[in-house]
């Protein structure tokens, strides 16, 4: 199988709403779509889509990377034989260092042509034993007084759980939120997304404060990660790890004390082949697997 196209195509999209990130206030996302087309004329797309002040690389220096592996990658075999994974894009193309948002989209595009090829949906391709649906949480990011139109919407379109992003206000304002959320949704599953907000004591004050609001777990409170042990010592609260998954590889990782989920980002931690180890990983750990985006199209979303 010989790539006989690549193509890159830019997009700039507007948010519904705005999104605040770690300070930052975003009302678009701009990306990249590459499609490859092989001899036959079967295609695969993937998205290239750094975030800002979640990717360490930029729109820029991500397309660029994506404009030197068109010229590596025009006209190049393609082995028939990459599944399963987790080595496929590994074993295509070598040692060469991506950024992790490229590597997702080089994956992304490889694994949607060699389906197309294949006649089957991408979910089939890697696994036949694939689910025909997932369950999503809903996420509540907005002003507090939204809270008392945004949570009932969410429970009335059929969410399971409900993220909400803290680590934003005053302890108190968030502590109210999160239990008037309880209040609202008796049946939901809470998860906290502090973003790594705080310092330990800050995260600390949160987490004596919240009581019994049942909550599934808090993800990333604290700004240093060498103390989540001791902050659920203190507080007992499940932990769930996301920023900490792209600073180290599976196999040096060892959980903290209080551990319940990992929380993967395809598109920040390096593709389908790096989730798929954590993921397994996981399941040896016995720890919740949460598969996430960063805000990306469609086009990443669907892959998902």
């Amino acid at each position: 199988m010989l790539l006989r196209r690549f193509d890159i195509i830019p997009y700039r999209l507007r948010l519904v709403k705005p999104l605040v990130m770690k300070g930052q206030t975003l009302h678009e996302r701009e990306g990249l779509i590459i499609r490859l087309e092989d001899e036959d004329g079967f295609f695969g797309l993937g998205e290239v889509a750094p975030f800002p002040g979640l990717h360490r690389e930029t729109f820029l220096t991500a397309a660029t990377q994506v404009a030197e592996m068109k010229i590596c990658l025009s006209d190049r075999s393609i082995p028939e034989n990459l599944l399963p994974m987790p080595h496929l894009v590994d074993d295509w193309l070598g040692e060469k260092k991506l950024f992790p948002s490229v590597r997702f989209g080089m994956e992304l595009a490889l694994l949607n042509l060699l389906a197309d090829r294949a006649t089957q949906p991408l979910a089939a391709l890697l696994n036949p034993q694939f689910r025909a649906s997932v369950s999503l949480n809903g996420l509540f990011a907005g002003r507090p007084e939204d809270l008392e139109s945004d949570i009932p919407a969410l429970v009335e379109a059929g969410y399971r759980a409900i993220k909400i992003k803290v680590g934003r206000r005053d302890p108190q304002t968030e502590v109210n939120l999160v239990r008037r959320t309880r209040e609202l949704a008796p049946a939901v599953a809470i998860r906290l997304d502090a973003n790594r907000a705080w310092s330990l004591p800050e995260a600390l004050q949160f987490g004596r404060m919240l009581g019994d609001c049942r909550i599934e777990y808090l993800e990333e409170p604290l700004r240093d990660p060498a103390g989540l042990g001791e902050f659920h010592r203190e507080t007992t609260l499940p932990l769930a790890l996301d920023e900490t998954l792209d600073e180290i590889l599976p196999n040096d990782f060892s959980p903290p004390p209080g551990t319940a989920a990992l929380v993967l980002k395809p598109g920040v931690i390096g593709g389908f082949e790096q989730s798929i180890r954590w993921a397994e990983l996981a399941r040896r750990r016995q720890l919740k697997v949460v598969v996430s985006s960063a805000f990306e199209s469609g086009v990443a979303l669907a892959a998902l």
